[in-house]
């Protein structure tokens, strides 16, 4: 999968091709496209099949529309790394048609007029039962994340976009798509213009409540500094026993200007500084101290302690 391409249109037409071709065209771009990971297209009455699709490439982003017969589109996600430029979010805003989206958490409608957050790591279905004509804004993650900070809240979730701040962002989705070569500013400005829309427009439908992300912060922090000693200790597991999801709390923490490694390494080292020079701990080895305070790699613990203490474990004891 590649980041959308900055800047770059293309456009397509099932006109004037025989069904068979028509539909193996189709299928084959959302196979290669590279607008996201490949993914795979039932269309559900082959022999009525007329479709046409436009995108443009503006900044950072891509916004593609397309009109197509009933179909079913099945993604797996790909998990990519957090924050990598392959790990797209996806605002789909339906023109026409119904969007029955199907992840593994339960289903959401997104009706005409509406729009939702995607994430293309998340495994979904989208069920089109009757002809659809839908705009998608395709976002690298680490884009909208500068854009809206902690939007993971939000996906899923269906936005009116009659309402509130969100209809001026409807109209500029809807001008680029039927926008030729000429701009009236450079494309990058009007990406900017895009994400400061879909700040107003998601928020308007629910901000991200202050006091709860600080209070969730919080309990990510104080279950670091509690289990830091399991050497199995993750994201996905501090995020389940909150009963959020792993990328909402990588958000929480990057709002922060932290990480959950950064956190955890320093709770460990921190620990582990305080049991070099207890006098009780004397006979434990360095290795067995790196462990009890869940580093597996006594190599690494040791680069680690020198970075954060400007020492080697061995002379931080030695000192005490």
């Amino acid at each position: 999968m590649e980041n959308p391409a900055p800047e770059r249109d293309t456009a397509w037409t099932s006109e004037g091709l025989g069904r068979g071709e028509a539909v193996s065209r189709w299928m084959t771009y959302f196979a290669e496209r590279r607008e996201g990971s490949p993914i795979d297209v039932q269309v559900h009455d082959p022999e009525c099949f007329a479709s046409k699709l436009v995108s443009r490439g503006v900044g950072q982003v891509r916004v593609l529309r397309l009109q197509a017969p009933a179909q079913r589109i099945t993604h797996k996600g790909d998990h990519p790394d957090h924050g990598s430029p392959e790990h797209l979010i996806h605002f789909l805003y339906a023109l026409q048609g119904t969007l029955d989206v199907s992840f593994e958490s339960g289903e959401v409608a997104v009706e005409p007029g509406h729009a939702m957050l995607i994430d293309n790591a998340v495994p979904y279905v989208l069920d089109m039962k009757t002809a659809h004509e839908v705009i998608d804004l395709i976002m690298p993650q680490q884009w909208l994340a500068k854009h809206v900070p902690g939007a993971e809240i939000a996906i899923g979730k269906p936005v009116a976009m009659w309402r509130g701040w969100a209809p001026p962002l409807a109209c500029l989705m809807e001008t680029i798509t039927l926008q030729g070569e000429e701009y009236p500013l450079p494309r990058p400005l009007i990406a900017e213009q895009l994400g400061a829309l879909l700040a107003l427009a998601i928020g308007s439908n629910e901000a991200p409540p202050t006091r709860r992300s600080a209070h969730l912060t919080r309990e990510i922090l104080q279950k670091i500094e509690k289990q830091f000693a399991d050497p199995e200790l993750a994201p996905e597991q501090v995020a389940q026993e909150l009963g959020i999801s792993k990328r909402y709390l990588q958000t929480l923490l990057a709002n922060s200007g932290t990480s959950f490694v950064r956190e955890l390494n320093a709770a460990r080292l921190d620990r582990a500084s305080q049991f070099l020079v207890d006098p009780c701990l004397k006979a434990l080895s360095i290795g067995d101290i790196a462990f009890r305070c869940g580093f597996l790699d006594p190599a690494y613990f040791a680069r680690q302690f020198r970075q954060r203490f400007d020492a080697t474990p061995r002379s931080w004891r030695e000192m005490s």
